[in-house]
């Protein structure tokens, strides 16, 4: 009789141990609890990591597929060069901004210098002195280097101006492309 018992109690100890053995990886479902944390499954083709869901607010530990965390590591690398991008683009719109200003400024005083000097010529008689003749030749210099500062002035304010709308451009683009990205994070993680 004890040999029969010593028989039950091992055949009943090999059966207990091949059902404690059986680990959670075999009783997977995506997206249904697990453990341990980091535990790796395939479910159906794909694998599958015990871990929280990045496209969820709970905690719980889940079957989360590799789409689904590749996915994640995708927009959290999205998020990263984005806010680095958006600091970029953002002190070059600043500077562009004072580029702009700077080059208002100039056109002003240019403009302002062209006007004034234009009516000074016309103070000058029909025939001019010899002295007179330098005068009106070094005037005109003078509102022809002015012209020439207020067509770069304008050519710079056109240009930074274009600067300014590609940067907005972009960063609208950059932010529906990480927005694209987070709804494909949802989409995998389902």
């Amino acid at each position: 009789m004890s040999k029969r018992i010593s028989a039950l109690s091992i055949a009943a100890l090999v059966l207990a141990g091949s059902f404690v053995g059986i680990s959670s990886a075999s009783a997977a479902l995506p997206y249904k609890a697990c453990k341990p944390a980091k535990a790796k499954a395939t479910i159906g083709k794909l694998s599958y990591t015990c871990a929280k869901n990045p496209a969820g607010t709970s905690t719980a530990l889940v079957w989360v597929s590799k789409p689904c965390l590749d996915a994640s590591a995708n927009y959290k690398s999205a998020v990263s060069i984005t806010a680095s991008n958006t600091a970029t683009t953002t002190a070059a719109v600043n500077a562009a901004k004072r580029s702009i200003t700077v080059n208002e400024r100039q056109l002003a005083s240019a403009q302002k210098n062209v006007d004034t000097w234009s009516k000074n010529m016309l103070r000058y008689p029909k025939n001019p002195t010899e002295a007179e003749k330098k005068q009106i030749a070094t005037v005109q210099e003078g509102i022809d280097r002015n012209k020439e500062r207020i067509a770069d002035a304008q050519a710079n304010i056109t240009s930074l101006q274009a600067q300014l709308t590609s940067a907005t451009e972009q960063g609208t683009k950059n932010a529906a492309g990480l927005e694209a990205i987070k709804a494909s994070v949802t989409t995998s993680c389902k």
